[in-house]
């Protein structure tokens, strides 16, 4: 049934087109400047869980995003590329501090573009219509000063007409 859904979802947006994310600019005017009696400062991780086949799924991060009470706490990339398929490795995206009268966060997340490959082939990843989009609490985030964001390697590249589509399953860890 969930495959049924994701399978319907993926051909109704790649049938309606898709925007880029332009809300995550780096520098942009609203973003909370680093402020040491603010609190303690946390991080965004990406980290490839089960890579399944996969030797290798390069991604290019086209923008990262946290916002909470209204404001954008964090739009840097910190790390512009990253390996999926390296299981040993949590990936900072960004690091951001929370306001004190903060609780929840949203995370958002886009990729460029990728590659991906296997022992016998390599393949194009086209990945610009999926933004992903994670509530946070900071109350759990802040008992180990970060979150990650666990994406499903072998789950989330599907076969399509420019070689693979990302179809992301991912979860938030804290």
């Amino acid at each position: 049934m969930n495959t049924t859904r994701m399978t319907i979802a993926l051909a109704l947006s790649l049938a309606a087109g898709c925007g880029r994310h332009s809300a995550a600019e780096e520098g942009s005017a609203n973003t909370v400047q680093p402020d040491a009696s603010a609190g303690p400062s946390f991080s965004l991780r990406l980290a490839g869980v089960d890579a399944g086949d996969y030797v290798s799924a390069r991604m290019r991060v086209q923008a990262v995003q946290v916002t909470g009470g209204g404001k954008v706490l964090a739009d840097t990339v910190k790390t512009p590329e990253v390996d999926l398929a390296q299981s040993d490795q949590a990936w900072l995206l960004t690091t951001f501090q929370a306001p004190a009268d903060v609780e929840d966060v949203e995370f958002v997340l886009s990729f460029d573009r990728g590659a991906v490959a296997t022992g016998a082939a390599s393949f194009d990843v086209d990945a610009r219509c999926q933004t992903l989009r994670i509530a946070g609490k900071v109350s759990r985030i802040a008992e180990h000063r970060h979150a990650v964001i666990n994406l499903d390697v072998a789950r989330s590249f599907v076969p399509s007409s420019v070689g693979m589509a990302l179809v992301p399953h991912f979860r938030l860890v804290y």
